[in-house]
């Protein structure tokens, strides 16, 4: 994030009587079997040492979609991203106590293999952690949260986007942990090897099918995805809220 551009670019905006707008990203990944966001803690202003979604203003010629993911870079690179989709437009005159502001919010998930945290002030907050107590996030973000992993979960209802969860190459079984970790549920595995297998496109076989197996007998088969495919009739799985508390 480029923290003094945008408070520079915050500044002229108040100066000028504007609405501050900025561009901000909510992306999903799966990591140490968990479901989670990437997220900065704040250092500065109110709600200091609070999380917030990565956020930055826009250029006067740039994509909004662009600065959304420019707001995370890095730790992603821009291209794995390549089905980012818009959230929401959020502008409550009291979202932000020291001006009006104007937020833009995409969502979009990446492999964990396309996030390097080390090289950055961003970092992966498991979705779980946010029923704690303890947990707080800065201005309206919790909402914008909550309403980013309501997005994820139709999007996995009604298309394959759970492919791009997984590694280049995956089981069916490893597919199936990504609806389990994103619903916190427990997934039919026959039906649910079914469902993906008979929805043209969902998946194809890999090329490379070479793996140690994990026990006696065949590895389990591989498989890849290339394009993501809507899934009809949607599946239908559900889960609670993932929090309900209010900051």
């Amino acid at each position: 994030m480029e923290l003094n551009n945008v408070s520079e670019t915050h500044e002229e905006q108040q100066n000028l009587g504007l609405p501050v707008v900025t561009c901000h990203s909510a992306i999903f990944s799966i990591a140490d079997n968990q479901l989670v966001l990437l997220l900065a803690e704040r250092n500065e202003g109110p709600f200091r040492f609070q999380w917030e979604l990565p956020g930055t203003t826009p250029a006067l010629t740039e994509e909004l979609s662009a600065s959304a993911i420019r707001a995370s870079t890095p730790p992603l690179a821009p291209s794995v991203i390549d089905d980012l989709q818009q959230l929401g437009v959020y502008g409550e005159p009291t979202r932000d106590p020291r001006h009006r502001s104007i937020a833009l919010v995409y969502w979009g998930v990446t492999r964990h293999s396309n996030i390097d945290t080390a090289s950055s002030e961003l970092e992966l907050i498991p979705v779980s952690d946010w029923r704690s107590d303890d947990f707080r996030f800065a201005f309206d973000h919790l909402q914008i949260a909550t309403d980013a992993l309501k997005a994820l979960r139709r999007s996995l209802n009604s298309t394959s986007l759970a492919t791009r969860l997984c590694a280049s190459t995956f089981t069916i079984s490893e597919l199936q942990q990504v609806y389990e970790l994103t619903f916190d549920t427990e997934v039919l595995a026959g039906n649910f090897h079914r469902k993906v297998q008979s929805t043209p496109g969902f998946v194809t076989s890999a090329h490379d099918q070479t793996q140690e197996p994990k026990r006696k007998g065949r590895p389990a088969q591989r498989f890849e995805s290339s394009t993501i495919v809507e899934v009809s009739p949607p599946f239908q799985f559900q889960a609670e809220p993932t929090h309900r508390r209010t900051n």
